[in-house]
């Protein structure tokens, strides 16, 4: 997963979470809403699918707070090695504040039709930097170089090695 530094704002009726990666912004809805039942299927009312889906939260206690989200599109993967799922799977992460400068993020998948029990997606930690700047990094071609360079080789290439055959 490509979570880096995350932000939350507060409003009235959401949570928005500013994610550092691909500066990402999700609305999680804390109005009491439902979430959808009826994505990607026919008919008028029926939402699209959504690379981020859609997300109701709630305070479980004063430390955790719940999101749950469904309508994820499905041409997107659980995670970095192609796990498919459903446009139906629930995904549900527990955001708990163990400490004033530390939160731990949970993360499980359901989604009957490909997996035959929840699949957890690990543990995320996460420490308070206080005036601590997100940086940008944008996916663009004038970034490509310094992306294929940090991401791509980070330990730099071999200059003894054989070239491959073609």
């Amino acid at each position: 997963s490509e979570i880096r530094g995350i932000s939350f704002a507060t409003m009235r009726d959401r949570v928005v979470l500013m994610i550092q990666y691909m500066d990402v912004w999700r609305e999680i809805w804390t109005d009491g809403r439902q979430l959808p039942t009826n994505v990607g299927q026919p008919g008028r009312d029926a939402p699209y699918p959504r690379y981020n889906g859609y997300s109701v939260g709630h305070w479980e206690d004063d430390y955790t707070f719940v999101v749950d989200t469904t309508g994820l599109d499905d041409r997107t993967w659980v995670n970095g090695s192609g796990l498919p799922h459903t446009v139906n799977g629930h995904v549900q992460e527990r955001y708990t504040r163990l400490s004033h400068n530390d939160l731990k993020l949970t993360i499980t998948l359901e989604d009957p039709k490909v997996f035959t029990k929840p699949l957890s997606l690990g543990t995320v930690m996460f420490k308070w930097i206080p005036n601590q700047i997100v940086d940008e990094w944008l996916c663009v071609p004038s970034e490509v170089q310094e992306y294929l360079q940090s991401m791509g080789d980070p330990a730099g290439s071999d200059p003894t090695a054989e070239e491959p055959r073609q």
